[in-house]
């Protein structure tokens, strides 16, 4: 039918999260578990800086997503506001649209109950800064048509994964994974390591 979003752009999921060095293992998990729920992982990244255009774009980029994840458990110096201003904005195209459904991660238990009050009802899934957690966190929200893989096989990716990690890093000449060229190496990675274990659905 005319209109309709592509398979592609069904398998879409909007990641808002700290870039930051002390997150990038949950990042890493938070990938490699979309990934082998034959997810495509979509960042702010990928939105070129400067210009007034940039706000559009992401607005853009998170209404084509028909789901977003947002970690809020960053709390550092200076604050960083991005990730509930992105939340705000799934928010508006959820109540606008009714065809945006959105995850809302934590580290600590009911910190949301004093710094997001207004969204009180909507529980967060709560992963304490450990990968594995985050990894449970996606895959009991998203399903994928023939049952999800197993937490410990994503686990033993996402392991597999981590280890490669700095040799990635040195190839792409980078001391972080946020970045568009990077990242999109690190999925392709995932991607056919989870083939190998014959985790894709």
């Amino acid at each position: 039918m005319s209109g309709q979003p592509s398979r592609a752009a069904r398998r879409q999921v909007f990641l808002n999260i700290p870039y930051s060095a002390s997150y990038e293992r949950i990042f890493v998990a938070l990938t490699v578990a979309l990934v082998a729920l034959g997810r495509i992982p979509r960042l702010t990244f990928e939105v070129a800086d400067g210009g007034q255009g940039r706000l559009k774009r992401i607005f853009s980029l998170l209404k084509a997503c028909p789901v977003s994840i947002h970690d809020l458990s960053y709390v550092g110096r200076p604050g960083r506001f991005n990730m509930p201003f992105e939340l705000g904005l799934a928010c508006a195209i959820k109540e606008q649209t009714g065809r945006h459904d959105f995850l809302m991660l934590e580290k600590k238990d009911h910190r949301l109950d004093r710094t997001l009050s207004d969204l009180k009802g909507i529980d967060p899934k709560i992963h304490h800064g450990r990968p594995t957690e985050a990894i449970i966190a996606v895959l009991e929200v998203l399903e994928r048509p023939k049952g999800n893989p197993a937490v410990a096989d994503v686990h033993d990716l996402y392991r597999e994964v981590i280890r490669l990690v700095p040799e990635l890093k040195r190839e792409h000449h980078r001391d972080s994974l946020f970045g568009s060229r990077i990242y999109q190496a690190l999925v392709t990675l995932i991607r056919v390591l989870a083939e190998k274990r014959g985790l894709l659905p």
